[in-house]
């Protein structure tokens, strides 16, 4: 299976907190996953540590580092993601989220998140937290 790790899900994990179950901390901490997080994700993490509305024990490089050690890719957003975007529902209105929704569908990837709003997208795979 292939996994796309949604923003509040990787920063849960590197933050460890409780809030996530101990099958989604071993799918990431399994090398053997392929395991993706999109590049909107760190753009929003970047974003936010930079207007002050997140804290991480960790800086952004830090963030880089840990992607590395728990082998997750990073995707960037192709032309077929933008087309997915474009026909999505009005659900969810948060553009990154939505942006993440549509790499999740067009890139045949099982979503990690717990965001309910999310979890309505028809097509849309997701990993049962």
């Amino acid at each position: 299976m292939r996994f796309l790790l949604d923003t509040h899900i990787f920063l849960f994990f590197i933050n460890g907190d409780n809030a996530i179950s101990k099958k989604i901390i071993e799918i990431i901490n399994n090398p053997d996953t392929e395991k993706h997080i999109s590049i909107v994700s760190i753009w929003e993490i970047t974003i936010k540590l930079n207007i002050g509305k997140l804290k991480l024990k960790d800086d952004i490089n830090s963030i880089y580092q840990l992607l590395d050690k728990y082998q997750v890719k990073i995707i960037q957003p192709s032309k077929d993601d933008f087309i997915t975007y474009s026909k999505l529902p009005l659900i969810h209105k948060d553009p990154f989220d939505r942006l993440i929704i549509s790499q999740a569908i067009a890139n045949d990837l099982t979503l990690i998140t717990d965001d309910q709003y999310i979890k309505s997208y028809p097509n849309l795979k997701l990993f049962n937290t």
